[in-house]
């Protein structure tokens, strides 16, 4: 199902120049910070790791682009230049937290699968106001998609 493009607010694009990291096998969260985050520590020397999570809502999150942009590069593309502004939300919304160090990479990783869910959320009330449908339309066409071009071909 294709929508109207047109009725969509667009985000503003930025280039990002730190990317997320993927989660190593064996995380070390001890020692990551000596410091509280409220006493000075610069956050953004500390990189966002994606985990399982991350992974699931970005599906959701390219499935929702592509119901109305039928191109997976566009939507790669997208999700690619949106992770930079999603980043730059979590140390936004860290700031001045008092985040202890063995919790720190977790705590961050949260953050930024929650500001990556409301986007999702975002995208699916779009839909729902474009379509003129309810959200189980919606999460079925999602599905659909995801199914699609994320699951393996038997």
């Amino acid at each position: 199902m294709i929508i109207d493009e047109s009725n969509i607010e667009k985000k503003p694009e930025s280039i990002c120049s730190f990317p997320l990291q993927e989660a190593p096998n064996n995380p070390q969260t001890t020692g990551l910070l000596s410091e509280s985050a409220s006493t000075g520590i610069n956050l953004r020397e500390f990189p966002v790791y994606e985990d399982n999570v991350t992974n699931v809502l970005g599906q959701r999150w390219i499935a929702c682009y592509l119901l109305y942009d039928w191109t997976p590069q566009h939507a790669d593309n997208a999700f690619c230049n949106n992770k930079c502004m999603w980043v730059e939300q979590v140390y936004k919304k860290l700031e001045g937290t008092v985040i202890d160090a063995v919790s720190l990479r977790a705590v961050m990783t949260d953050t930024f699968n929650q500001i990556l869910l409301e986007d999702v959320e975002d995208f699916i009330q779009t839909h729902m106001r474009v379509w003129k449908c309810d959200r189980s339309t919606v999460e079925f066409q999602v599905a659909k998609t995801i199914a699609e071009i994320f699951v393996e071909k038997e």
